[in-house]
């Protein structure tokens, strides 16, 4: 029988990519490989403006990179999963939480899960999620931040390893989110932006 590893302690990292575009297609690959290069374990393809079809091409392209660096792959939306069955995980929105059945999701799978309020951790300490993802911790462009207070309360009250999201850097926030009840850090722009030179 295969034994399925799901231990959250071997990571601390974990790279959510931006949405993919044409345009930047080698620039966005070699970002991914460098990332993964650099040590990060844990990737999720996260792409909200293609087709499910669309999203299933490059997500075959990028769990090749992944694979190569011994990275696990997650997908993001449950709505992918049955196209790309061949991932190590999924990234549950907090759509999904409300309204899937987690018994029809393999055991084979990480499932991470979005979270913003104590009604998402809650669906979280219930079911078979491995990973909570409390966000936005800080104000990014386009969403305020809940700040340190909020996210050590919605921490404290999950019964499943959380990283924090949103507007973190790793270097200057990772000591913070341990410090608040976290155990990792979960970012795009700056894993994405990292080698920039």
């Amino acid at each position: 029988m295969q034994i399925i590893d799901h231990d959250i302690s071997k990571y601390d990292k974990y790279f959510i990519t931006p949405d993919y575009n044409n345009s930047f297609e080698s620039e966005y690959f070699l970002k991914i490989e460098k990332s993964l290069k650099s040590g990060i374990k844990l990737l999720q393809f996260r792409s909200k403006n293609l087709s499910i079809k669309e999203y299933t091409k490059i997500s075959k392209k990028i769990y090749r990179i992944c694979s190569f660096y011994n990275a696990k792959f997650i997908i993001n939306d449950y709505i992918n999963l049955r196209l790309n069955s061949y991932c190590d995980g999924i990234q549950l929105t907090s759509d999904n939480l409300r309204n899937i059945h987690f018994g029809s999701i393999d055991k084979k799978y990480m499932i991470i899960a979005s979270c913003h309020n104590i009604e998402e951790i809650k669906i979280c300490n219930d079911t078979s999620i491995h990973l909570v993802l409390i966000s936005p911790v800080l104000n990014t462009h386009n969403k305020n931040g809940i700040g340190w207070e909020a996210f050590k309360k919605l921490a404290k009250y999950s019964q499943k390893p959380v990283f924090g999201l949103g507007g973190l850097n790793y270097h200057s926030d990772i000591e913070i989110v341990k410090k608040n009840g976290g155990v990792g850090i979960a970012a795009s722009s700056y894993f994405y932006n990292l080698f920039d030179s």
